[in-house]
């Protein structure tokens, strides 16, 4: 079941300047439900916590040799051989029509890591092949040129999952192994059924929508235990002075404390009947039990700890009077490169890598703990660098550090200096006064 690896060829457009804000981590919560059905729920609930209590597991495996998920047998997933796995997830409307929630969740069982990709639902995508014969199959009409999240509504509830996946693939270059489609009613029930949720609320949170049909939002800073109905309002609030990153943040906040909990043996052992009938009830999947079967051998090799999070490179632009968000081709092919098949930047055409030295670096900090780009800049200066003030970063926080150069060739004699650091290739993302800018991941100290 071997996919041709492509990066995709639809070209960015940069004919307006016109550009509208995007979302691209709507109702974040999703992707943990996406990790606990794949992994665990429709594994069987009872075998996971069987396992977490006796410790009884198959042998592991230590080879490096990595297969499909999908293309796992029971026997590769007794002996725990390496596998990769990439699952699409979709949050629909209320009316089920569209996705307005898009995610690709990346699974690496050697490294125990999880990659999570959003794909912003404007993103502007020409119908691929496959899709357009299955949409006229179904004697639908659709346009060749379209968003991603009206995929669904053109091919309509029977093959709307199939035909996303389908243009996913084509537009990463990818294999995706299974779908998850969740109605956004989940959310509550699925807070409910595990017994809430215990966070801190970093501020008073007050938004009244009962007019449009939404909640009233009214949460006061502090230690709370959110329910579903408060969980919700959480992860809806909008009003932080940072803006869309401020809320980004609560949510990724809010996603590991939800995690934790749903994770643990006596979660699953003490309500494995209600999460049982909220997945029955609100999830479609092409996970078969077999299939899950398989992955719950592999839920030891689930890190929380190593999951990072990206949004498909590109910008919200206008398209005549159509708002789209379009992807940059080139970045997406280097971002599936080093997220799906492990494949770091290239240095250079030569295999070689120029000094830094020469070049302005900053250094913002994108980790936990304060002053920290100031003692990385400082060891460098002390090294011989070029470094300007540094900064705080207040973008999506990553485990690794990234060190953004323009320019292929360079960047790769500064990798030495910290714990967990790659070098990308990223003009866009760099200011015009500095040549690389180093974002400090979470493992730094």
């Amino acid at each position: 079941m071997d996919k041709k690896r492509r990066r995709s060829a639809q070209p960015t457009e940069k004919n307006s300047s016109k550009k509208k804000g995007f979302h691209p981590i709507k109702v974040f919560f999703k992707i943990v439900l996406t990790i606990v059905l794949v992994f665990v729920m429709l594994a069987g609930g009872a075998c996971f916590a069987y396992y977490k209590t006796t410790g009884k597991t198959p042998f592991a495996n230590d080879g490096v040799t990595s297969i499909n998920g999908s293309d796992t047998s029971f026997l590769d997933a007794f002996l725990k051989r390496n596998i990769k796995l990439n699952v699409a997830v979709f949050g629909v409307d209320k009316d089920g029509t569209r996705t307005d929630v898009i995610f690709v969740v990346h699974y690496d069982s050697a490294a125990q890591s999880i990659s999570l990709v959003s794909l912003p639902r404007d993103t502007r995508v020409s119908l691929a092949d496959k899709v357009k014969e299955n949409i006229k199959a179904e004697g639908r009409s659709y346009s060749q040129v379209t968003k991603l999240n009206s995929v669904h509504a053109y091919s309509g509830n029977k093959i709307g999952c199939q035909n996303t996946v389908l243009q996913i693939e084509d537009l990463l270059g990818i294999k995706i192994d299974h779908y998850v489609k969740i109605d956004l009613e989940a959310f509550r029930a699925i807070v409910d059924a595990i017994g809430g949720v215990d966070m801190y609320v970093p501020q008073d949170m007050y938004k009244d929508m009962r007019d449009t049909g939404d909640p009233l939002i009214n949460l006061k800073e502090g230690d709370q235990h959110l329910d579903g109905e408060k969980a919700e309002q959480l992860v809806r609030f909008r009003g932080y002075a940072e803006g869309d990153v401020g809320r980004i943040e609560v949510q990724q906040i809010f996603l590991k404390a939800l995690a934790d909990k749903v994770l643990s043996t006596e979660t699953i052992l003490k309500n494995l009947p209600d999460l049982i009938s909220v997945m029955y009830k609100y999830i479609e999947t092409d996970v078969s039990l077999p299939d899950a079967l398989k992955y719950v051998n592999y839920i030891d090799k689930v890190d929380m700890s190593k999951i990072s999070m990206e949004t498909l490179p590109g910008v919200g632009q206008y398209v005549g009077d159509v708002s789209y968000f379009l992807h940059d081709a080139e970045a997406t092919g280097e971002m599936v490169e080093r997220v799906f098949y492990s494949v770091a930047p290239e240095e250079s055409q030569e295999g070689t890598t120029a000094d830094s030295k020469s070049l302005l670096i900053e250094v913002t900090n994108g980790g936990n703990i304060n002053g920290l780009a100031a003692q990385y800049s400082k060891k460098l200066e002390d090294s011989g660098y070029r470094v300007a003030s540094p900064s705080n970063y207040s973008g999506q926080q990553n485990t690794y550090t990234r060190i953004q150069v323009k320019n292929k060739g360079v960047g790769s004699d500064l990798i030495a200096f910290f714990t967990d650091a790659k070098v990308e290739v990223a003009p866009k993302e760099i200011g015009s006064d500095i040549d690389i800018r180093i974002i400090l991941g979470t493992k730094e100290q």
